[in-house]
């Protein structure tokens, strides 16, 4: 229970007024002073039983992207009677906080409010619980409660569309992002999940029904082969960016060539170390997402050593680090890399861009490079990996 400012005033005037009451003998002052003492009691009961009995439901989209706006709408149901004035504060992770005001409540008809906050940053959000304030009637006193109302978001990064994408180590029509070729008068060699372009003729309903999402034929020239892309989720190489600001780019950098990949046609591998062992997963666009959403910085294995733990020797990589010696290490072995580098020091307190040796040496291997920086835009950066 809190007491607002407008409660001490009344309790500092009732006091008064009893004290003046017992020396005048002054009946119509005890009357004034119980009518204040009266309301302090109803105003306390009112808004601690305000928040008695509520039960909270809470709806809210189950993915988002970064910065994009997030609807949340809740219901307020009672057993019983009339509540006023409750107030309910959210902060949800990965959400801008927000208030949801209910006027009135009634037991007979659910009172629903709704707010508008924004996603914030990628991953994997829950909530059970939402703080309910009750000011009751006068709005003398407020009491807080922690009431249930579970809810699940799955925010992705943001991403850059990319005119044209160049797969390492190919040349010719296989190296750059083509349309989809047409599947007419083919051999179905298996299904995959539905992809942005797809015909719903080629839809699979069996598959779709089976596992609750779009699933589609996937034909034999379509099978093209996966393009790797490696995020090195060591801590160590982003020690110079306490923000973790710079990882964050990065992961969008990922989301963007996911993004450019998929849409050609062609799956695409994620990998990524999770403490000693590698995660990894061949996908769509949309599962792409969800790992994405997913990675952090928990990686005990180099990725060099995810990179063998994923895929066969000598698949071409697209490499995301912060280190310059990784993409060097796959160029010396022969391994067609290209590299996708964040300067972890522009991420810093004092803004300082670090050393460019490394990406000298990188340059002088052949090596693609792209190069993200504080306050660039990634899309633009990416660029350089198309030329």
């Amino acid at each position: 229970m809190r007491l607002t400012g407008d409660a001490v005033a009344v309790a500092v005037l009732a006091a008064l007024l009893l004290f003046i009451a017992v020396n005048l003998q002054a009946g119509w002052v005890y009357a004034v002073d119980a009518l204040l003492i009266g309301l302090l009691a109803v105003a306390s009961l009112s808004a601690g039983l305000g928040i008695r009995g509520l039960t909270v439901e809470r709806t809210m989209p189950h993915e988002a992207f970064e910065g994009d706006a997030v609807p949340v709408t809740f219901r307020i149901l009672l057993r019983r009677g009339r509540r006023y004035f409750i107030t309910l504060h959210d902060a949800f992770p990965g959400l801008r906080p927000g208030t949801a005001r209910f006027p009135v409540c009634d037991a007979r008809s659910p009172a629903a409010q709704s707010y508008q906050t924004v996603a914030l940053r990628r991953g994997v959000f829950t909530a059970q619980t939402v703080e309910a304030h009750s000011s009751g009637l006068a709005g003398l006193f407020i009491f807080r409660r922690r009431v249930r109302a579970p809810g699940a978001l799955t925010v992705f990064p943001r991403y850059a569309v990319l005119e044209e994408f160049r797969v390492p180590g190919r040349t010719g029509p296989d190296a750059a992002s083509v349309p989809r070729p047409d599947r007419a008068g083919l051999e179905v060699a298996g299904v995959r999940e539905f992809r942005d372009g797809d015909s719903l003729r080629h839809v699979h309903w069996r598959s779709t029904a089976r596992r609750g999402t779009l699933v589609v034929r996937e034909f034999e020239h379509e099978a093209a082969e996966a393009v790797a892309l490696l995020i090195d989720t060591r801590i160590e190489p982003y020690g110079a960016d306490p923000s973790g600001l710079a990882f964050e780019d990065l992961v969008r950098a990922a989301a963007s060539i996911a993004h450019a990949v998929t849409r050609s046609g062609r799956p695409v591998q994620l990998i990524g170390a999770r403490g000693t062992q590698v995660s990894t997963t061949e996908a769509g666009w949309s599962q792409a997402l969800h790992w994405l959403a997913r990675v952090q910085l928990h990686g005990a294995l180099s990725p060099l050593e995810a990179y063998r733990s994923a895929v066969a020797p000598g698949t071409p990589v697209v490499v995301c680090s912060a280190d310059t010696d990784v993409p060097a290490a796959f160029a010396q072995r022969g391994i067609p890399v290209a590299a996708v580098l964040v300067d972890a020091a522009s991420y810093g307190d004092r803004g300082d861009s670090g050393d460019s040796s490394g990406e000298m040496v990188l340059e002088a291997l052949g090596i693609p490079l792209a190069l993200l920086r504080r306050g660039a835009e990634v899309g633009a950066c990416l660029a350089s990996l198309s030329r």
